[in-house]
């Protein structure tokens, strides 16, 4: 496991920004309002995430190379811009059951207000309605993200279009590939999905005291020929590495981050307003015939519109119906 401290982050930006030039301990020190002994330890840290760094007798440190790995966690912390979540914890694993699980816990013991998780495998992945994401080793992101949002327990799912819409944001620019947008947060291309999010809270009646928004984005087609089980579902998936020349999985959870603070925080400072004016713009489940599929059977309509709270309105023979929760399954040409 790797974690990447708010100190330490503080520091690789540091050294990112200095254009190769050397800066000294004590400068360091002054800039981070720490001790030289603390400068070292960061330093440590981040040699052992992969950064190439010298330490020159009486001058000080120079970055000599970036990690090759993809998703150190301090570069992916340097990388983010947002201010309120620079102070996030993030955690790298090899392998955990469920990047939900890890975060949650994480984020409920330290007390730490937001909270990263990110592994290359999950044996345990979750996505909607308790079914299994499959998450083999080094073939997409897959992160979870505790936080504490201004919310009332009805609003959630605005969470949920909120993650969608900056996924859609970062894939796009960061891989210049636009992804279609299904209700509530299905990111599809050419109908073949890409990434799932799940988003859970822990609630009182009158607030949400924590939240913790998993996303799981396909980057590379696994080789799955010991589990035709696995194989099968993911022969209907898409990955970004087939529509794109290459994915630098850290800078694309950077973008992410990024993004969905910054929807975070006009969501907390408008009550959604802004939120729901662009995701009903963005949303591809509006205007299309589709199947709904909840606990108590299938229903036709089109979808029509997004409640105030997240929810899809759905028109069909016996008139409009809301949706908090459901499987959607847009038609195709043929069927519509």
């Amino acid at each position: 496991m790797m974690k990447a401290r708010p100190g330490t982050v503080d520091l690789c930006r540091i050294l990112m920004n200095t254009g190769g030039e050397v800066i000294s301990g004590g400068t360091l020190a002054g800039l981070l309002s720490c001790s030289r002994q603390s400068v070292w330890k960061s330093i440590r840290s981040l040699v052992e995430e992969g950064f190439s760094i010298e330490s020159i007798p009486q001058k000080g440190y120079i970055l000599r190379e970036l990690p090759r790995y993809d998703l150190a966690p301090s570069y992916i912390g340097a990388l983010m811009n947002n201010t309120v979540f620079s102070k996030t914890e993030i955690y790298l694993y090899e392998t955990l059951s469920s990047t939900q699980v890890s975060a949650k816990q994480h984020g409920r013991q330290s007390g730490t207000e937001n909270v990263v998780v990110i592994s290359e495998e999950q044996t345990q992945g979750r996505g909607r309605r308790d079914r299994s994401w499959i998450s083999p080793h080094g073939s997409g992101l897959f992160l979870s993200f505790f936080f504490k949002p201004r919310l009332l327990p009805g609003r959630l799912q605005l969470v949920n279009l909120a993650a969608g819409l900056a996924v859609k944001d970062a894939v796009e620019k960061t891989c210049s590939v636009r992804l279609a947008l299904k209700w509530p947060n299905d990111l599809l291309w050419e109908n073949r999905k890409v990434c799932g999010i799940l988003s859970e809270a822990s609630s009182e009646s009158d607030r949400i005291r924590d939240c913790c928004t998993g996303i799981g984005i396909n980057i590379t087609s696994p080789s799955l020929e010991n589990n035709r089980e696995a194989a099968a579902v993911l022969s209907q998936a898409a990955f970004l590495n087939d529509m794109t020349g290459g994915v630098h999985r850290g800078v694309l959870a950077a973008t992410l981050l990024d993004r969905f603070a910054d929807i975070l925080a006009v969501m907390e400072i408008d009550g959604g307003k802004s939120l729901l004016e662009r995701y009903r713009k963005e949303c591809a489940t509006l205007g299309r015939d589709v199947a709904v599929i909840t606990d108590d059977g299938t229903e036709r309509g089109r979808g029509v519109g997004i409640g105030e709270n997240g929810e899809l309105i759905v028109q069909n023979q016996h008139g409009t119906v809301a949706y908090c929760a459901a499987d959607i399954v847009h038609a195709t040409p043929e069927e519509s």
